[in-house]
């Protein structure tokens, strides 16, 4: 019976891998179908979701009744709050499950820093722009910029003040003032936050670092212009995204700092990837998968051979139409380049709606879950991050290569004893 327990490497098998070598030691999650990273993630596997209604409503033009639009919310965790403390209840919930799962203790705490994703204003800049500004006469149109611009500066502001430090303190983590980094940004922002953490930790900036990402559009001003803009699935949309909200942490270290604290390896971390693209989702520009193929591209320095072993990817396509035409842009690039194209395929909104800047960390998660309890068939897995923004990005999560069955015996991906 495979137990899913993550193992720690023997003295020859260890050493095999340089000490720098990014090593992934702990996880933690929160979603709609799970309060914890393992229920999140073996639910996902079993194709399980948990829709509900939510407050906007909208005309069947089939039926002329009025139907509400759904969600994944998580209800028991977020019914009443917004913003602020709507994002503060998702994290908390999150790192508390990331500290149990990784048995980190208060004496690595000097050491540890963490770098927090939260969603950006990009989305809120788009909608005033069409909904007002574009409206007002054009002497008056800067004036109520400027006015919009200060007010979202101030906001910004008390954000960075406040969450970090109050999120820390429900968890007792008393992480120096330095090691505290925020990112604001779509889902594919997390690979620049993921590439900050690397360099803090090969630098020895840091021994290791939590990175993560909470996000909710099922909140109510997000979710209200994510609708005004046409971007969700309606009765009368069948094409478009469906809300969600999660948060997720995943713990990164250097392989030799996790020997000497005697961490559980439960995955590696290999090259991190970010680019940008001519333009974004409004900006009337064709997007031609162009900076999402670099992006893979750059993970695969030695080519052909080396993406052969990534059998799997792991993508955040969730209905919309323009982000599912460039990611086929992005594949017949890598038919072209000779790289190969792996035909199985997770879906990270297809489980838990679209979740924003949470969706890299969530897709660590999924993926490293599918290393530990051996579905993920594959030596490694390919994420591949496409955004409603300019960025785009890449990275590869890596199997260890000591994983054993109870036996003591090396099982080959995809058994499972």
């Amino acid at each position: 019976m495979n137990t899913g327990a993550p193992s720690s490497p023997t003295r020859a098998q260890g050493s095999a891998l340089p000490g720098n070598t990014i090593a992934i030691t702990g996880l933690g999650m929160v979603s709609a179908i799970g309060s914890d990273v393992a229920s999140s993630c073996a639910a996902a596997r079993a194709g399980l979701t948990r829709w509900r209604e939510l407050d906007i409503q909208v005309t069947d033009e089939d039926t002329l009744e009025a139907v509400p639009l759904k969600g994944q919310e998580v209800s028991s965790l977020t019914l009443g709050f917004e913003g602020f403390a709507r994002w503060l209840r998702l994290g908390d919930a999150a790192l508390r499950d990331l500290m149990e799962h990784s048995g980190l203790e208060r004496p690595a705490f000097a050491q540890t820093g963490i770098h927090l994703q939260l969603p950006g204003t990009w989305l809120e800049e788009v909608h005033i722009q069409g909904s007002l500004l574009d409206r007002l006469p054009e002497g008056e149109r800067e004036r109520v910029r400027r006015g919009v611009d200060a007010e979202r500066t101030e906001k910004r502001e008390q954000l960075t003040r406040r969450f970090l430090p109050e999120l820390l303190a429900l968890n007792q983590l008393p992480l120096a003032p330095r090691t505290q980094v925020y990112a604001f940004g779509g889902a594919a922002t997390f690979t620049q936050v993921l590439a900050r953490a690397v360099e803090a930790l090969r630098s020895r900036t840091l021994e290791r670092c939590i990175v993560g990402g909470i996000d909710s559009w099922v909140d109510g001003e997000t979710l209200t212009q994510a609708y005004e803009m046409g971007l969700l699935r309606t009765p009368n949309r069948p094409v478009g995204r469906f809300p969600g909200e999660a948060a997720a942490f995943v713990l990164l270290e250097r392989l030799d700092s996790a020997r000497a604290r005697g961490a559980r390896v439960e995955a590696l971390l290999g090259p991190v990837a970010s680019t940008v693209e001519a333009g974004h989702r409004f900006s009337g520009r064709s997007l031609t998968g162009a900076a999402l193929f670099e992006a893979i591209t750059t993970c695969f320095p030695e080519g052909a051979r080396q993406a052969e072993g990534a059998e799997l990817s792991i993508v955040n396509l969730n209905g919309d139409e323009s982000r599912s035409r460039e990611y086929g842009y992005a594949l017949v690039r890598l038919q072209e380049a000779g790289l190969p194209t792996s035909s199985r395929r997770w879906y990270v909104p297809e489980h838990f709606g679209e979740i924003g800047a949470a969706t890299g960390a969530v897709a660590i998660c999924m993926g490293v879950r599918g290393f530990i309890r051996r579905y993920a068939r594959s030596p490694s897995i390919l994420v591949s991050l496409l955004d409603d923004e300019l960025h785009r990005g890449a990275f590869l999560l890596r199997d260890i290569p000591w994983r054993q069955d109870e036996a003591g015996v090396t099982a080959p991906h995809g058994r499972q004893s």
